[in-house]
C-alpha cells in the first residue's frame, strides 16, 4: 500500500525479523538413512507448490489444475515425506519430523529496532522520490496510515516518528513570515520617504503583483515553492520595491503647474527613466546566471535561488515597464504637498557640498579605498568558515559504534541506556533506535547502530544546545564507545549528496593495510588531545572478531573444498532457506539447520563433517584460526586508506581547523609510502568557496563589459566595478560583527548587494549621459544628486526589508541568516559607493586622462 503512493521511492523496514519455521536435521538420522541436508532442500522446494498444470474445461467451466499446495501449519510440514534410497535401490518414503525437529523460532538476531515508551518496534523508513513534492507525499500518506490504522488490532499502534516534511512546511512558514514583515517594515520606510500615502499605496499594489507573476512563472516552469525558491524571492523583494519606488519617485518628482503640465512632465521623466532602468534589470539578472551552473551539492542548494530571483527580477520589470507607470500618471493628478521641501533642500544642500569635496579632492577615494580593503581583508582572515550555516531542525541523528565484536543485542542495550538517558531530557518529544542498520545503509556491522532524537516544537532550547548537552552526557555513560557522532538530519542527508560524513576527514593512502592502521592509530591520538576538535574518531577497526577455516592437506585427499566445508558449518550456524509455510495470509520462511550446534571452540573443532556418508572431525578437515579483531581497511581506486573524522568546536573555523591538522602531520614524519589528504565538509566549502570566487569574478566582468557599452566611457565602467566591489568588505565586516561564520550563503548575500548598487550607478552613470554624451563632471555630479533621494529610500527599504531574516524570525530563517547580514553590511556601504565613491573614482580617472 506505501509502495503505490504516488512519489514514494522505497519503503525499508527495521525489527528483529519475522518469525519463520526452523527445521532442525538431525545429523545421526541423516547418517543412519545415508541423506544429505540438501537433499532435504531439494526435497520441500520441489514440492512446495502450488505449481500451475494448465485448465480443462468441464461442460461450461473452466477449471484450474493445480499441482501440490504449500504446506499451511507445522503438522502438515512434519507429513510431508522425502523419498529415500534403500540399500536394495529401491525408494522409501521418509517423514520429516522422523528426521528433524520442527518449531517456530525468531530469525537470527542481525538488526533492531526500538522506539521509546514500547516494548517492541518496527520501523519502516518511507523516502520520496527525488523530485517529489514531500509535502503532498506527506499528506497522502497521512491518509493511507489512517487507513492501515482502521485494520489493525488494538494491541498494535502505528506513530509518526518523524515526518520531514512537518521541518519543510514550519521551515517555509517562518520564512513566508519574515517575507510579509519585511515588506510591510519596507514599505512603511517608502511612505515616510515619499510623503504621500497614495505613493506608498501604489508600492504596495505593485509588490504583489510582482510577486504573483513570480509565482506563476515558477509554477509554469516546473518549480515547487521551497526554503531556496522562497529565499530567492525574499532576496528579490527589495528590486521590486527598487522598481516600484524609481518609477514612482520620478513621475512624482517636481510635479507643478496645471493638469496639463504634469502630465507632460510625468510621461517626460518616466521616458528618460525607464529603458536605463531596464538595461539596470538586464545587467543584474545576468549577474546571477552563473550560479544556475554551479557543480556539486552548492549547485543543487542555490540553482533553484538563482532562478527565482532571475524570475522574480525579470517579472518585476515587466510590471514596472506596464502597469507601475499607469499608477505613476493616476498620481500625477494630485499634486504634492510641500511640506517637506524645506528638510530636502538641506539635505541636497549638505550633500551637493559633500559630493563636490569628494570630486575636487579625488585622491581622497584611494585612502577610502585603502581603508575599505583593510576592513575587508581583516574581516576575512578572522572569519571563522563553514560550507553551509547552521539552523534549527528539532532532529537529531545519534549513530554510534559499541567495541568490535559486540552483538545486535549487546548493542540494542546500550542503546536502550542512552534512549533512556535523552528520554529525560526535557526539550525530547520521542526517541527511537536502529541497530545493524544506518540512514542510507539497510544492513551494517552488529556493532553500529542510529538513534534518531526528536524534539518537541515549543522546546526552550535550541537543536544545538541540546545536541551538545545530551552528547557530552552519551560519552560520560558509555566512555567505552568507539564513535559518537550527533549531527542535524539535513546535515546528515547533505553528507550523503556531497559523499562527506563529517565537518573534517583525514584520509591516509598506502599499499600496507596494516601499516595504515599503525599511523592511523597515532595521528588519532595526537588529534584526540587537540583543544580545537570537539570530537575525533577513527573509522578503521570496525570489524571482526572472526574464526578462520582453512582447509587441510587431510580435506584435498578426502575431496573437500572449501565451499564443501563451509556449507556444512552454515547449516549449523546460519541455516539455509527451503521456501515457505503459508498460515493465512502471512508466509513464514522454512530455514534448515542441524542439531547440536557447537558453543565453544572446542566442541567446533571436534564437530563433524559429513562426507559422502563418512563423518570427519573439523579440525582434521580445517585448521582453525581465532582472530580478535580485523582491521578494516577500505579502498579507493583500488588503495587501500583508512580515515579519521574530526568535529571542530563552534568557534573555531573549518579552514583554521584543516590548518591545524596540517600543521600536526606535517610534522609526524610518516612513511614515505604512505600519503594523506583533507576532506569532509571543508573540501566541498573550499569547492564552494573558489565556484563563488570564480562566480564575483565573472559577474564583475561581465558588468565591466556591460558599462562599456552602456556608458560609452571606460572610465564609468571603471569606476561602478571599484565601487561596487567595495561593498564586499563590509559585508565580511558585518558577518564578523555578528559572529556569524562565513558560509555560501553569505557569499550568495555578496552578490545580491552587487546586483542592487548596479542598479542604482547605471541609473545615475546613464542620467549623466542623458545630460551631457561625454560625462562632464557636471554631469555625474548632476545626475549623482537627482539619484540621492531614490537610492536613500531603496536601500533604507532593502536594510529594512531583511532585518527579520537577519535577526531570524522561527527557526527556518536560519539558513537565509547570514545571506542577509551580509546583505545588509553591504547595502550600508553601498550607498556610500554609490552617491560619493563612484563619482569621485570618475574624477580621478578624468584627471589621470587628462595628464
Amino acid at each position: 500500500m506505501l509502495l503505490g503512493i504516488n512519489g514514494v521511492y522505497k519503503v525499508e523496514e527495521t525489527s528483529r525479523g519475522w518469525p519463520e519455521i526452523n527445521i532442525a536435521l538431525n545429523p545421526q538420522k541423516l547418517l543412519q538413512y545415508r541423506i544429505s541436508p540438501q537433499e532435504v532442500i531439494n526435497s520441500l522446494v520441489l514440492n512446495e507448490g502450488p505449481f500451475f498444470s494448465g485448465v480443462i474445461n468441464y461442460f461450461n467451466q473452466q477449471l484450474t489444475l493445480s499441482t501440490t499446495k504449500m504446506p499451511n501449519n507445522i503438522k502438515d510440514l512434519s507429513n510431508f515425506t522425502i523419498s529415500v534410497k534403500s540399500e536394495n535401490s529401491q525408494y522409501i518414503p521418509l517423514t520429516l519430523s522422523s528426521i528433524a525437529s520442527i518449531k517456530s523460532q525468531n530469525p537470527p538476531l542481525i538488526k533492531d529496532a526500538k522506539v521509546s515508551g514500547y516494548k517492541h518496534a518496527l520501523i519502516m523508513d518511507i523516502l520520496s522520490q527525488s523530485k517529489a513534492n514531500e509535502v503532498k507525499v506527506s499528506k497522502e500518506l497521512q491518509k493511507v496510515v489512517e487507513t492501515i490504522k482502521e485494520r489493525l488490532p488494538s494491541t498494535i499502534n502505528l506513530i509518526k516518528i518523524y515526518d520531514l516534511s512537518d521541518l519543510i512546511k514550519s521551515n517555509l512558514n517562518d520564512v513566508w513570515i519574515a517575507l510579509i514583515i519585511g515588506s510591510i517594515i519596507a514599505l512603511v520606510v517608502v511612505m515616510l520617504f515619499i510623503g504621500r500615502i497614495d505613493g506608498a499605496f501604489s508600492v504596495f499594489i505593485v509588490v504583489p503583483l510582482s510577486l504573483s507573476l513570480t509565482f506563476i512563472a515558477l509554477y509554469l516552469l516546473g518549480f515547487g515553492l521551497n526554503i531556496m525558491t522562497l529565499g530567492g524571492i525574499c532576496a528579490s523583494i527589495g528590486a521590486m520595491i527598487d522598481h516600484a519606488i524609481v518609477i514612482i519617485e520620478r513621475g512624482l518628482q517636481g510635479i507643478t503647474g496645471d493638469i496639463q503640465d504634469r502630465m507632460t512632465g510625468v510621461f517626460k521623466r518616466l521616458k528618460d527613466i525607464l529603458l536605463p532602468m531596464s538595461l539596470a534589470t538586464i545587467t543584474s539578472t545576468v549577474v546571477f546566471i552563473p550560479l544556475i551552473f554551479l557543480p556539486g551539492t552548492l549547485g543543487l542548494l542555490f540553482k533553484h535561488m538563482a532562478i527565482a530571483i532571475i524570475i522574480a527580477l525579470i517579472s518585476s520589470q515587466f510590471i514596472a515597464l506596464t502597469f507601475t507607470p499607469i499608477l505613476s500618471i493616476m498620481l500625477a493628478y494630485r499634486k504634492t504637498k510641500n511640506s517637506n521641501k524645506t528638510k530636502n533642500r538641506h539635505l541636497y544642500f549638505m550633500f551637493s557640498h559633500t559630493l563636490i569635496f569628494f570630486m575636487r579632492r579625488p585622491w581622497i577615494s584611494i585612502i577610502v579605498l585603502f581603508i575599505v580593503a583593510t576592513i575587508g581583508y581583516i574581516s576575512f582572515k578572522n572569519l571563522p568558515t563553514a560550507f553551509l550555516p547552521k539552523w534549527d531542525e528539532g532532529l537529531i541523528s545519534v549513530p554510534f559504534r559499541t567495541p568490535v565484536g559486540s552483538s545486535v543485542k549487546t548493542t540494542t542495550k546500550v542503546g536502550e541506556f542512552l534512549m533512556n538517558e535523552a528520554s529525560k531530557n526535557p526539550n525530547v518529544k520521542r526517541v527511537s533506535l536502529m541497530v545493524g542498520r544506518g540512514f542510507g545503509n539497510s544492513f551494517s556491522t552488529p556493532n553500529k547502530a542510529i538513534m534518531m532524537i526528536v524534539l518537541k516544537e515549543n522546546r526552550k532550547e535550541s537543536t544545538q544546545k541540546v545536541m551538545l548537552e545530551l552528547d557530552k552526557k552519551f560519552k560520560t555513560l558509555a566512555p567505552n564507545l568507539i564513535s559518537l557522532n550527533s549531527s542535524q538530519v539535513m546535515v546528515n542527508r547533505l553528507g550523503d549528496l556531497s559523499g562527506s560524513h563529517a565537518p573534517l576527514e583525514v584520509f591516509l593512502f598506502g599499499s600496507n593495510p596494516d601499516q595504515l592502521f599503525k599511523e592511523g592509530q597515532k595521528i588519532y591520538k595526537i588529534l584526540s588531545k587537540n583543544k580545537d576538535f570537539e570530537a575525533v574518531t577513527y573509522k578503521s577497526p570496525s570489524a571482526g572478531p572472526e574464526i578462520e577455516f582453512n582447509p587441510s592437506y587431510f580435506a584435498t585427499i578426502n575431496n573437500m573444498n572449501s565451499k564443501n566445508i563451509s556449507d556444512t558449518i552454515k547449516l549449523y550456524f546460519w541455516g539455509e532457506n527451503a521456501g515457505y509455510l503459508l498460515k493465512g495470509e502471512q508466509l513464514f520462511p522454512i530455514r534448515i539447520t542441524l542439531q547440536n550446534k557447537p558453543q565453544t571452540t572446542k566442541e567446533l573443532e571436534s564437530l563433524d563433517i559429513i562426507h559422502n556418508d563418512k563423518p570427519m572431525s573439523l579440525n582434521m578437515l580445517s585448521n582453525i584460526n581465532v582472530k580478535t579483531s580485523v582491521p578494516y581497511i577500505t579502498h579507493q581506486n583500488l588503495v587501500p586508506y583508512s580515515y579519521i573524522w574530526l568535529k571542530p568546536y563552534a568557534h573555531v573555523g573549518l579552514t583554521t581547523a584543516a590548518s591545524s591538522i596540517e600543521n600536526i602531520i606535517k610534522h609526524m614524519n610518516l612513511p614515505h609510502d604512505i600519503s594523506y589528504s583533507i576532506g569532509g565538509y571543508y573540501k566541498q566549502q573550499t569547492k564552494s568557496f573558489q565556484n563563488m570566487y570564480l562566480i564575483l569574478t565573472i559577474a564583475l566582468f561581465i558588468l565591466l563589459i556591460l558599462f562599456g557599452f552602456q556608458f560609452s566611457s571606460q572610465k564609468c565602467a571603471i569606476a561602478a566595478i571599484i565601487a561596487i566591489s567595495s561593498t564586499a568588505s563590509f559585508s565580511l565586516l558585518s558577518l564578523l560583527v555578528t559572529k556569524v561564520d562565513l558560509d555560501s550563503t553569505a557569499f550568495l548575500g555578496i552578490l545580491l548587494v552587487f546586483a542592487i548598487a548596479v542598479n542604482n550607478i547605471i541609473l545615475i552613470f546613464s542620467r549623466s549621459r542623458q545630460l551631457n554624451s561625454k560625462h562632464s563632471h557636471k554631469s555625474v555630479a548632476l545626475a549623482t544628486r537627482s539619484r540621492l533621494k531614490p537610492i536613500i529610500m531603496t536601500m533604507s527599504a532593502d536594510i529594512v526589508g531583511f532585518l527579520p531574516l537577519a535577526i531570524g524570525i522561527g527557526r527556518g530563517t536560519d539558513l537565509l541568516q547570514p545571506l542577509a547580514i551580509a546583505t545588509i553590511g553591504g547595502l550600508i556601504f553601498g550607498a556610500f559607493a554609490s552617491l560619493i565613491l563612484a563619482p569621485s573614482l570618475f574624477s580621478l580617472f578624468s584627471i589621470v586622462k587628462k595628464k
